[in-house]
Parts: C-alpha cells; sequence; structure tokens
C-alpha cells in the first residue's frame, strides 16, 4: 500500500494533471459561488424593495388617520405590526407638531431605509400629517450570504478534490505505471543480450494504446537488433577494407613519386617551351611594330608623294614650254596667239604647282597634328553649350547646303575649365567625319550631342542616325591614314587626331557599335574643372539645324 501511495504522489503527469484539475475547478467555484452570491444578494434586497412597497400601499393611509385623530394606542399598535416584518429594524413618524414615534433601534451603517410622506384625505384635499422613515437592517442579508458561500466552497472543495484524487489514480492506473514499466524496460534493453519483448499488464481483453506501444517498440528493438547485427559485419569489413586501403595507399604513394617525377621533367620542357614561345612573342611584337611603322610610311609617302609628283610633272612641263615659247620668240613667224597659248599652258601649269604644294603644307600639319603638335594652350573656363554649338557652326561652312538637325542635351549653364583647343579638334573631326560619311543616301540627318558631368568627369556623347560604322573597319578608325574614303580626298587623320587630342586632355574617346539613333556614337570623357555647377538644375534638348 505504501508503494502504491508513493507511485501515486511521485508521478508528475499525475500531480501536474491534480494541480490543473483543482485550479480549474476553484476557479469555476468561485466564479458560481459569486454569480449565485450575487443574485441572492439581489433576491433579498428585492424583497425588502417589495416590503417597503408593501407598506406603503397598505398602511400610510391608516397612520395618516390616526396621526390626524393623535390615536397613540392605534399609532403604537401599528409601528409593533411594521416592526414584526422581516429584516425591519427601525421605525420613526414624525407629525407636524413635533411629536416623535419610535419602535425598534437604529443602525448607523449597512441598512436600507425609506423616507414616506403621510397625507390625510379630506373630502378632495390631502393633509400633510408628517413623515414615515423606515429602516432594513443588511447584517442578517450578509451573514446569510456568508453562511452560503462557506458551505458552497467547502463542498465544492471536498468534492474537487475527491474527484482529483480519483483522476490521479485513474492516470496511474492507465498511464503511469504503463510509462514506468516502458522506462525501466529501455533502461535494461542490452543489444548483446537475448531479446526479451515488453508486456504490459492488461486493464482488460481489448487492445489499448499502450498494447499497439508495446508492439512497436518489440518491432523496433528487432530492427535494431538486425542493424546492429549489420553493423558489426560492416565494421569487420570495413576493418578489411582499411587494410587493403593501407596496401592500395602504398602504392599511391608510389604512383604520386613516379609522377611528381614525370611531371617534373615535363615541367621542364614546358618551361624550354615557354622560353621559346616568348623569343618567338617578341619577333612578332618586332614584326608588328616595323609593319604598323611600314604602313605609317607608307601612308605618309603616299600622300606626299601625289602632290609632289603632281608638282615635278607640271614643272617639267613648265620647262618644255619655256624651251618652246623661246624657239617661238627667236623665231621670224612667231604670232601672239602661239605666244598666249604658251604663256596660258604655262599658268596652269604654275597654279597646279601652287594647288599641290598647298595640299602638301597642309598634309603635312595634319601629320604634325597626329604626332601630337598640337597647340598646348593655358586651360581656360567656358561656356560647354556655347562652345559647342560655335564649333559646329564653324564646322558646318565646310559642307554648303547640306542639311542636318544639330540636337544638344546638356545643361546650357554649364562652366567648365579645360583646353578649349583640344576639345574643339575633338569635337569638330567627329562631326566632320558625320558630315562626310554618315549622310551620304540621306536627306534629314540628325546628330545627337548629350554631356553630363559626374564628379570631376566630363561625358560627351555624339551619335548620328546615318548608316554607322562597319565591324570590319570600327577596329581601325583611329588609326593613321585609314580612310573609305580616299578616292573623294580622304586623308584618314581625323578621327586619329581627335583621339590624340583626347589623349593629351588625359581621357579617352570610343566607339559604341549600338545607339539610340541607329547610327554610329561616340563616348568622349576627360576630367575637368567646375567653378560652379547646379545639378539640379532643369534644361531641355534645343535643336540647330
Amino acid at each position: 500500500m505504501q508503494t502504491f501511495t508513493g507511485r501515486l504522489i511521485k508521478s508528475p503527469i499525475g500531480r501536474k494533471l491534480t494541480l490543473s484539475i483543482v485550479l480549474f475547478s476553484s476557479i469555476i467555484t468561485l466564479l458560481t459561488t459569486g454569480f449565485q452570491l450575487v443574485n441572492d444578494y439581489k433576491g433579498d434586497v428585492d424583497r425588502i424593495s417589495r416590503q417597503f412597497s408593501s407598506i406603503e400601499k397598505v398602511n400610510l393611509d391608516v397612520l395618516a388617520a390616526s396621526i390626524w385623530v393623535i390615536d397613540e394606542r392605534l399609532i403604537n399598535t401599528q409601528l409593533n405590526g411594521l416592526i414584526q416584518l422581516p429584516d425591519i429594524t427601525y421605525i420613526s413618524i414624525n407629525d407636524d407638531s413635533g411629536q416623535i414615534w419610535i419602535a425598534g433601534a437604529p443602525t448607523p451603517e449597512n441598512t436600507i431605509e425609506k423616507s414616506f410622506e403621510l397625507f390625510y384625505s379630506s373630502g378632495s384635499d390631502s393633509i400633510p400629517v408628517g413623515t414615515l422613515l423606515v429602516q432594513a437592517d443588511l447584517k442578517a442579508v450578509y451573514d446569510k450570504l456568508l453562511d452560503r458561500a462557506i458551505i458552497i466552497l467547502l463542498s465544492n472543495a471536498i468534492k474537487t478534490f475527491i474527484v482529483a484524487g480519483f483522476i490521479l489514480f485513474l492516470v496511474w492506473y492507465f498511464v503511469t505505471r504503463h510509462l514506468h514499466s516502458l522506462s525501466q524496460y529501455c533502461q535494461q534493453i542490452d543489444l548483446d543480450s537475448p531479446a526479451i519483448p515488453l508486456t504490459f499488464d492488461k486493464n482488460n481483453k481489448k487492445e489499448d494504446e499502450f498494447q499497439q506501444v508495446s508492439l512497436a517498440i518489440n518491432g523496433m528493438q528487432n530492427q535494431i537488433r538486425r542493424s546492429f547485427s549489420d553493423i558489426k559485419k560492416s565494421k569487420q569489413e570495413l576493418q578489411e577494407s582499411l587494410a587493403d586501403r593501407e596496401r592500395l595507399l602504398e602504392l599511391e604513394t608510389s604512383y604520386k613519386d613516379e609522377l611528381s617525377r614525370q611531371v617534373k621533367e615535363r615541367t621542364q620542357e614546358l618551361e624550354q617551351s615557354l622560353l621559346v614561345l616568348k623569343r618567338a612573342q617578341e619577333v612578332l611584337v618586332e614584326q608588328e611594330k616595323m609593319a604598323a611603322l611600314g604602313g605609317l610610311v607608307s601612308g605618309v609617302a603616299h600622300e606626299i608623294n601625289t602632290p609632289i609628283g603632281i608638282c615635278l610633272t607640271a614643272a617639267s612641263s613648265q620647262l618644255i614650254h619655256i624651251q618652246e615659247l623661246i624657239k617661238l620668240i627667236h623665231s621670224e613667224n612667231a604670232t601672239l596667239e602661239e605666244i598666249n597659248s604658251i604663256l596660258e599652258e604655262y599658268q596652269e601649269s604654275c597654279e597646279l604647282i601652287v594647288s599641290n604644294i598647298t595640299r602638301a603644307s597642309t598634309l603635312i600639319q595634319k601629320f604634325k597634328t597626329v604626332a601630337a603638335q598640337q597647340s598646348l594652350e593655358e586651360k581656360r573656363s567656358f561656356n560647354l553649350k556655347q562652345s559647342l554649338v560655335d564649333n559646329h557652326e564653324a564646322m558646318k561652312i565646310l559642307f554648303g547646303e547640306q542639311h542636318v538637325d544639330v540636337q544638344f542635351d546638356l545643361d546650357p549653364d554649364l562652366e567648365i575649365t579645360a583646353n578649349q583647343s583640344l576639345l574643339k579638334q575633338i569635337i569638330t573631326n567627329i562631326l566632320s567625319n558625320a558630315y562626310s560619311h554618315a549622310f551620304k543616301q540621306m536627306e534629314n540627318g540628325i546628330i545627337l550631342i548629350k554631356a553630363q558631368l559626374k564628379e570631376d568627369q566630363l561625358h560627351i556623347s555624339i551619335q548620328d542616325n546615318g548608316s554607322g560604322i562597319s565591324k570590319e573597319a570600327s577596329t581601325h578608325i583611329f588609326e593613321p591614314f585609314y580612310t573609305t574614303n580616299r578616292s573623294q580626298g580622304g586623308t584618314g587623320l581625323g578621327l586619329s587626331a581627335a583621339f590624340n587630342a583626347a589623349t593629351l586632355l588625359k581621357g579617352n574617346i570610343k566607339f559604341e557599335p549600338e545607339s539610340d539613333l541607329g547610327g554610329a556614337s561616340f563616348l568622349i570623357s576627360f576630367p575637368v574643372t567646375v567653378p560652379y555647377h547646379d545639378s539640379g538644375t532643369d534644361f531641355l534638348p534645343e535643336t540647330f539645324s
């Protein structure tokens, strides 16, 4: 019995369940008791109110008539009758003359009292004769409520503890003792010993959840034992595999040593091959340099040789004309027309010499430009938009009536400090290249010039809607003397000069294969100094034709 009681009391689940039942039952008991006591209190107060209403309906007229005739015996009889009513503890009557009749003793607190005015009816008149005060004591009501609360609480407490104890016993009998048996069984499991199946004391002949638990645990134990046996076999096989692995590692070490030796030999061969390749690369670089130099010299020779050859031919022609003129002058049959004809041919030769010498001089100036012999003037501040507009207007004169809409998308108030001459050279050459090549088969060409300042870098984008530049030509456009328009007088020095000018500005220029307008697109960026720039200024693109 002591063992059973000890297990019953020590059961954590039972204690928690009992405590939960007691707390829940106590809360329900308190709520129901409070609700019942409130209802009882309201009933007692309502009963007292009904007694006051009964006194008002039955006794007021009789008391008023007794006071009117001052019948002491009848007044006292009525007061004694009223004082006998339940819960009525004090009654007093005050008439108009100041006389007082009292029954009972007044209570200073925990009372309900009500005053009634007494009127004597004489014919159709109501004459006030006094005041009736009735007082009811609530102490008896409180005492009755207290006794009832104690009885209810005690009876519910006894019932709650009895039910909780019975539930605790049921929990132990149906759940806890089986869980205790299960924990002891699990602690005694030994995989090296023979399996002993788990069984529970059956409460009835029907299978319950614990019977299902025992079947599941027995099945799991058998599965674990089989797995343990397999693990033992796997361990033995693993040990054997480790022995084999040791032998394989020894073989692998020998193979690695052999491989390392072969790698070293191969590395030496590769190093020698690399030296050979470096020598070949140096030779190729020198060859490329010589080829580039040859191309440059060939271009310069071709461009200079043409006007000089024309001048040489014209000069030789002049010598012949002079000899003819001398013979004609010394002859006797010379005519003025023949002399004029020879002089006109001589004049044409002179004009041809002058024009070609001028062309050669211009080419030499462009060569000097390509060779970065620009005028390195001092930096100065200027309005970027106005400078771009002026550059376009000055360049546009060279192309006659060719119609092109030039749009500017930049801050009109942007002032920068930079080499304006180099910037003019870049812009003029790019615009001139667009006028010369982009709009050959178009009537209405468009050029869009954008400029944006990011920190200390000025970024200028120049786009057009022309025919664009082929992929093959785009890789050579910045090379000196490269041109696709040589037959029409192109020298291939414009974009090369623009590239050199961008380099002198410590910036760069590059060609973009894609543009918003569909034609060519050039991006120029170089560092500038901004005296003052309001980045929040709004501006709209402007168009110039």
